[in-house]
Order: C-alpha cells, then structure tokens, then sequence
C-alpha cells in the first residue's frame, strides 16, 4: 500500500477527499513530477545539529546578516540553548548560539528591524508556562556563533501562551505594529512598537478581539485533549476587502481596523484552533482563505467569499496536524499554490506528507509530494540558498528529535 501511495504523487483536487559547525551542502536529490529535490538532514550530518532537544517548538526564516539569503532559527522550550541559529554561507551552514539560557518557548515567531538600525530583530513567544514575550537584538555586523544575543522583554505580566505572532501594518500608516495570541487570555492584542525599545521593560499593548471559553460550536476536527474549549491560533496578513490596507487573518476570522477600531469578521466560528493562510487562489474578487488543524485530525478547506457568504470547499477530508501551512506561487505560473505537511508523534502517521497544491487559478489544484513519512512542524517554504526558488525548512516537534530536515529545490526550469 505504502508503495502504491508513493506512486500517485499526482492527485487532482478538485473537491477531492480523503560550539560553531559547518557543513557542506551535499544530500541526495530525488525527482518526481517534474520536480526535483535535494535532502539534506542533521541525521547524515549534511546539516549542522539543532541544539540538541526533544521539543523543537518553533521555527524562523529571516535574513539577519544582509547577504540576501534565509538564515534558519529554531527554538526548544526543554534545555539551553533555547534558540540557535543557521547562517547561510557558501558551503553550508554555520551554527549560532542565540541565547544560551533555558526559555519556555511556544511555537510561532517573528522578525522585524524592531530597533530601527536597519537588520532584522527575533522575536518569540512564551508558552503555558510563561506570561512572557521576548526580542533579541541583531548585532550585525558583530555577528558572532559564540556570543548570544541580547534579549529584550515585550511582554511581562498577564496571562500565559503566546502561540503565533506578526508585524501587520493594519492602519496604513506605513509603520508595522506587532500581533500576537495570548490563548490563556482569549485575546488577539496588538501594540505599537516603541520608539526606544530597548529602554522599556514592556510594551504596551492592547486588544484586538476576544473569545469566551464559555462554550464553541461544535468543532470541525478531532482535537487534542490539552486544548481549551474555544482556543484560537492562527495568524496572517493580507487585504481582505481591496481597500489597499493590510487585514488580520486569526481563529477562524478576519479582523480589519476602521475608524480608529477594529471591526471582526466571522469566516468559520466552528474552526478556530487552526493554520490561517488567505491569497487570490480563485482570481478575482475577494481572497480566499485556507485553514487547516493544527493539532489533530481535520480537513483542509479553501473558503471562498461569494455574495457576502463565506463558501466552504474540503481539500482533503482528513489532515493529521497539519501544523504547516502557506499560500505561495511555488512553480512560478502566476498562479497560487497551497503548501501544508503534516506532524508525526512516535512512529504514528507513517503515510505523512510534506506536499504543494498546484493552483490553476480557478481554485483546483494538483498535488505533488515532496516527501512521505517525515514529520513537519511549523514548516516552511522560502529561499534558503539564495538562488531565487523556494525550498523546504522541515521542523519536527518531538518526532525522531533533535533532527532538522531541508529540502533544496533543484528543478530546472
């Protein structure tokens, strides 16, 4: 059966159902579908070593030394160091210790020239037992794989876990403003980055929309039995209404800022504790928007607004945790696609797939695999080695941890 499945790499979907290290990059490289993949892994050593933990909470993708290529930050909530970094160089990667000290780290995360010197600052959250919120300040050029980062508060008091963040220009004035969930508070908050932020010891923040954990339409999915009743995740940016300004993507909503307030817009009120993605992938008119479980088992549906009614479409009738997810033009059509992959806890979910949905533009899609039996948490797809394609970042949470996994595009076009 195994073998069967790894055949049809091909499915339409149109409501279908169902201390400093370097390495070299070498790997080995597989095709299928007409594209071709390079796997480099920590197992084999063509990827220098994570930091050593069973809990790989988080993951980042920013260009932090200017060179004009994706550097790799992962996260672990068990031991130190909490955060290492990946620089991208010629021949590999080099290893960095970003902060030597243990931290309670929640999945999500985000980067921004939050000091105003021109790089990129880190920014992560802490988790249920944390009420915390950090940046580290970049400092490049000073840049050294020994030396941590120096870490800033932006958040100290009030309830705990801070799954996912962003910097979101929601008001059009041109200046980003930070989001992020604190689930433990049943709020999305928002604040204005500080002028002089490494002179405060928090910022100031303020709401953006609340839910109640008094009761929930029944769920979509089958869900993990740590999860609160009602619990929101998800978070991204885009122009839901074509006024030009940025909106909040989030639990299974959107949010849009309007007249000095923040007006919510139900999509899906039974399915909030989810991966949140919005983009054009049925053109013209309003965006669509994707949402998938996290953590559990659910579908991935595509929601397509129509007459003032959110439209669902299942993708995949079944998805188990689903914690990556996308909306990109992979294959340069100009049309866009879907990326999601799916988790693995033990040796369960053997069948999982780090996969791409094709977009014709029309809201069908063909899926190609990239990968099967690998487990993928809080994936991404972005340029890793600065030849302009995008490639796969592949983070498990605790499967066959510590590892860290890349795919390197080599399709020739």
């Amino acid at each position: 059966m195994k073998l069967l499945k790894s055949l049809f790499f091909l499915v339409l979907l149109n409501g279908f159902s169902s201390s400093q290290l370097t390495t070299t990059l070498n790997g080995q490289s597989s095709q299928s579908d007409g594209f071709t993949w390079r796997h480099l892994s920590t197992t084999d050593g063509s990827l220098p070593p994570t930091n050593g933990s069973t809990q790989q909470t988080a993951s980042l993708v920013a260009d932090v030394n200017g060179d004009g290529v994706n550097d790799i930050f992962i996260t672990d909530r068990t031991i130190a160091p909490s955060i290492i970094g990946l620089l991208y160089a010629p021949k590999g990667w080099i290893r960095h210790i970003i902060d030597d000290s243990p931290l309670r780290i929640e999945a999500g995360s985000a980067a921004h020239d939050i000091d105003g010197d021109g790089d990129l600052d880190l920014v992560f959250g802490g988790e249920s037992q944390s009420n915390e919120i950090w940046w580290w300040e970049n400092p490049y050029p000073k840049i050294d794989p020994q030396k941590p980062w120096t870490r800033h508060y932006i958040k100290r008091s009030g309830e705990t876990k801070h799954h996912d963040q962003a910097f979101i220009d929601f008001d059009g004035d041109g200046v980003k403003e930070f989001v992020f969930w604190n689930q433990n508070a049943g709020t999305l908050f928002f604040a204005e980055v500080p002028s002089d932020p490494r002179s405060v010891s928090e910022w100031d923040y303020q709401p953006i929309y609340r839910y109640s954990g008094d009761g929930e339409m029944e769920p979509r999915s089958v869900y993990p039995t740590w999860r609160r009743t009602h619990e929101h995740e998800g978070l991204f940016a885009l122009d839901m209404n074509e006024d030009g300004v940025l909106d909040i993507v989030a639990g299974g909503r959107w949010c849009q800022f309007e007249n000095g307030k923040f007006k919510e817009h139900i999509i899906d009120a039974s399915y909030t504790f989810t991966r949140s993605a919005a983009g054009q992938l049925i053109e013209g008119g309003r965006p669509e928007v994707i949402l998938v479980v996290g953590d559990g088992l659910g579908p991935l549906i595509m929601y397509e607004w129509q007459k003032g009614t959110w439209i669902s479409k299942v993708l995949i009738d079944e998805v188990d945790n689903g914690h990556t997810l996308d909306i990109i033009d992979f294959n340069g059509d100009g049309h866009l696609d879907i990326f999601n992959a799916e988790m693995r806890f033990g040796e369960g979910n053997p069948d999982s797939e780090v996969r791409i949905f094709l977009g014709d533009g029309k809201g069908n899609f063909l899926k190609h695999v990239v990968a099967t039996g690998f487990g993928v948490h809080e994936g991404r797809i972005v340029d890793l080695d600065g030849d302009g394609d995008l490639d796969i970042l592949g983070k498990p949470y605790t499967w066959q941890t510590p590892r860290l996994d890349i795919w390197i595009n080599e399709t020739k076009h």
